[in-house]
């Protein structure tokens, strides 16, 4: 994911990015406005492996085949580094004692450090007025990449020292040529595809056999509920935060390796013998690092609850299949549909965007779900209760 040809979904902000290589203009700061997971990856590493390309076939392209820009696609480069929130927020402390020593830290390899900010529309006021320093006084060998879907959640100040690109949800045919290079079955990829919404990030995940068997039990949710009422409720958010937990155990794996091998490079064994605060610095790196790949996996069950929901009002108002989301789960949607009427299920889409307001401020995740299986539950197993007795 080095060279232009793997940003896929995106020709604007390639040509844009592509024309300002090419005129030796590449802004201090970049502003990419869209929705998470449409590329904004893709396109950072991209920019980075052309700036730092070791055989460059053009000043606007990278080789894609050098150790620098192979490093680069695999996520292992200094030249480029990946800021993400921490927890739910960017805070100043990060601000100051990460962004600004990396900011200022004087390249070993490579011409340019491009710092992509992930989520930067979770900037506290504090943080950005701290990294509004950075860009009044821009280090010339940085460039900085910000993702934000809310570009009102960021000061103006900032913004007006960005250069903006607006990236968009991937078409179609981009969302078919990404499925076939994830190797997803082809009965599969319409459904998957449409499933994924636009985008990319989601459809990786869906690739994941384990993903999409939890995707099935996640919209099967509803008639679990309606069936077995409020008693399902406990033992449905239980579930759903134990495969979110499990979603971690690959993470781990690699941490522990990690550490391993720094041990090793090292001399140290255990806690003993590193150079001051390095151990530190890294466990609260990987513990940040697990916790935002568990609450990626709690976000993937309230997209499917979410979009499930969305598919139940679009069936109560006559919606054809082209329109519905879930499109493999056609039949249960019809059934379903005739479950809750429309202010119920505007209400039970509320309570998912609550619960997902509740885990950015670090709510108990089985708590959170239990409240929300609960809303959804009364009213589910009240219909089906009737529709018994009837």
């Amino acid at each position: 994911m080095t060279t232009w040809d793997d940003v896929l979904g995106q020709p604007a902000a390639v040509t844009a990015l592509r024309a300002a290589l090419r005129a030796d203009e590449v802004a201090h700061a970049w502003l990419l406005v869209g929705p998470r997971g449409v590329g904004q990856r893709e396109l950072t590493r991209a920019l980075a492996a052309t700036l730092n390309c070791e055989r460059p076939p053009a000043p606007d392209a990278a080789c894609g085949t050098c150790s620098s820009c192979e490093r680069i696609g695999r996520g292992t480069s200094p030249v480029q580094t990946d800021l993400e929130p921490e927890g739910s927020s960017h805070l100043v402390e990060g601000v100051r004692g990460e962004w600004m020593p990396l900011a200022t830290r004087t390249l070993t390899e490579g011409r340019r450090r491009v710092l992509r900010v992930v989520a930067a529309d979770r900037m506290n006021e504090a943080a950005q007025n701290a990294f509004l320093k950075i860009l009044e006084e821009p280090p010339p060998s940085v460039v900085w990449v910000l993702d934000v879907e809310d570009e009102g959640a960021l000061l103006e100040t900032v913004v007006s020292r960005c250069r903006r690109l607006d990236l968009v949800p991937w078409g179609p045919e981009a969302m078919q040529v990404l499925a076939e290079r994830l190797d997803v079955p082809p009965e599969q990829r319409t459904a998957l595809a449409r499933a994924a919404l636009g985008s990319p990030e989601r459809l990786r995940d869906l690739a994941d056999p384990q993903v999409a068997d939890a995707r099935w039990q996640h919209l099967a949710l509803l008639d679990r509920l309606a069936t077995g009422g409020p008693g399902q409720v406990v033992p449905a958010a239980k579930e759903s935060v134990a495969w979110a937990r499990s979603r971690i155990a690959p993470l781990k794996e690699r941490h522990q390796a990690e550490l391993a091998r720094l041990e090793e490079a090292f001399g140290v064994e255990g806690n003993k013998g590193w150079p001051p605060g390095v151990r530190q610095r890294l466990t609260r790196r990987f513990e940040r690092l697990e916790r935002q790949e568990q609450r990626r996996a709690l976000d993937l069950l309230l997209d499917d609850l979410a979009s499930y929901l969305r598919d139940l009002l679009a069936a109560q108002a006559g919606a054809s299949t082209d329109v519905l989301i879930n499109i493999d789960h056609e039949a249960a949607i019809r059934r379903d549909a005739q479950r809750l009427g429309p202010a119920e299920l505007v209400s039970a889409l509320h309570a998912v965007s609550r619960c997902r307001e509740a885990l950015d401020r670090n709510g108990n995740p089985e708590l959170q779900l239990e409240r929300l299986l609960l809303q959804l539950a009364l009213p589910l197993f009240a219909v089906a209760n009737r529709e018994r007795v009837s």
